[in-house]
């Protein structure tokens, strides 16, 4: 399975856990976690991929020509 058909089918099942969660109310703790923790992990996630840790610059070699 491609990384696309994976990332599909866990949205689906985060997806199909938060509407049978939210469908059955009583629980709030229960319902914030089935929301939060989807949401904790998708902030990690994207705060890591805009995050500019470095700036990675050629080293140029002093005294040598050619």
């Amino acid at each position: 399975m491609s990384l696309t058909g994976r990332v599909v089918v866990t949205a689906a099942a985060i997806v199909g856990v938060q509407w049978i969660v939210i469908k059955h109310p009583g629980n709030e703790g229960l319902l914030l976690a089935v929301l939060g923790v989807p949401a904790l992990f998708a902030s990690y996630t994207l705060t890591r991929a805009l995050t500019v840790t470095a700036v990675d610059m050629p080293q140029q070699k002093k005294g040598r020509r050619r």
